[in-house]
């Protein structure tokens, strides 16, 4: 397993470094400030380096703890795989019902998993998620969120 980890960590970062070098002749902003074309990718490729780097730093950790054993049928695992499969249906409501519908939908079922009990915080953290994502992408970034395909208000 540790193998295939490095093998992980080698490929992500191998894959960050591609991705600055096949985008290091765009611009990073045009001249009124707006993101140009090299800036998602420049900072897709930190992303995956940063996660290389980590990839690694989790095989070193786990060098130190090798007789430790894992239980893949643990509540905790289990949780986690519900919330993978929560994050790809996620995924395919935000296609076909836009950002802010599956949003509302998709915060407060991961912070009930989460085992968070105040109603009042889930409500609110929801609110403050979508409304800072909302005005983020629609007027800093200048990027349109995905849309509901039902709907002509926007949602």
């Amino acid at each position: 397993m540790r193998k295939y980890d490095v093998l992980v960590g080698l490929f992500s970062l191998g894959f960050g470094l591609l991705i600055l070098f096949l985008s290091r002749d765009m611009s990073m902003l045009d001249e009124y400030g707006v993101p140009g074309e090299r800036y998602w990718p420049f900072g897709l490729a930190c992303l995956f380096i940063l996660l290389g780097v980590l990839q690694w730093g989790v095989v070193l950790k786990n060098r130190l703890m090798a007789d430790r054993s894992i239980d893949f049928s643990s509540v905790n695992v289990r949780k986690a795989y519900l919330i993978g499969a929560l994050a790809v249906g996620y995924g395919i409501v935000m296609a076909w019902a836009g950002f802010i519908i599956s949003a509302v939908i998709f915060i407060p079922c991961t912070m009930v998993l989460m085992k968070e009990k105040r109603v009042w915080f889930v409500a609110l953290s929801t609110l403050l998620i979508v409304t800072a994502v909302y005005l983020f992408f629609t007027y800093l970034f200048n990027s349109p969120l995905p849309t509901a395909e039902f709907s002509d208000l926007g949602f």
